[in-house]
């Protein structure tokens, strides 16, 4: 991980992901940073015309975006993992019964365009990554193909 990929940008996608949906298991919130850190998922998931219905959906029409989610998910798991605590931390939620469960939000819409571009096309990837993580985890898994 480079700095181009911090825990400001882990929070904020947590926090944007969070606000979609408001509650997800903990398992399915550590795949949201190896989407998100991929640029070519991000720009496809971030696109306005994008419209994504599940990972097998995502499987069938982009499939070399999962090809190394396998890695990138093991890569990312200690940033993940320091993102959520930083999210507890931060009552941007709150953990209940192995889910993380949306609070609030730190990081304003009108400041994320002061984060640069790729903060604004997180929050425009939200709402397909939302929809990727909200079916339940060992569909999620075995989608992405992590091995766990």
């Amino acid at each position: 991980m480079n700095v181009y990929n911090n825990e400001l940008l882990g929070i904020l996608s947590f926090q944007e992901v969070l606000f979609k949906i408001k509650r997800t298991t903990l398992s399915n919130i550590m795949i949201v940073l190896p989407i998100i850190f991929h640029r070519k998922s991000l720009n496809y998931l971030a696109n306005k015309r994008t419209n994504i219905i599940s990972f097998q959906d995502l499987l069938l029409t982009k499939p070399e975006l999962l090809v190394s989610l396998n890695k990138r998910y093991y890569n990312f798991l200690p940033s993940s993992i320091n993102c959520t605590s930083l999210c507890i931390e931060n009552d941007i939620a709150e953990l209940m019964d192995g889910e993380l469960i949306f609070k609030k939000k730190i990081i304003a819409a009108d400041a994320i365009s002061e984060l640069g571009k790729r903060a604004i096309k997180i929050q425009s990837a939200a709402i397909n990554i939302a929809t990727l993580i909200s079916d339940e985890p060992h569909n999620v898994y075995d989608l992405c193909g992590v091995r766990l």
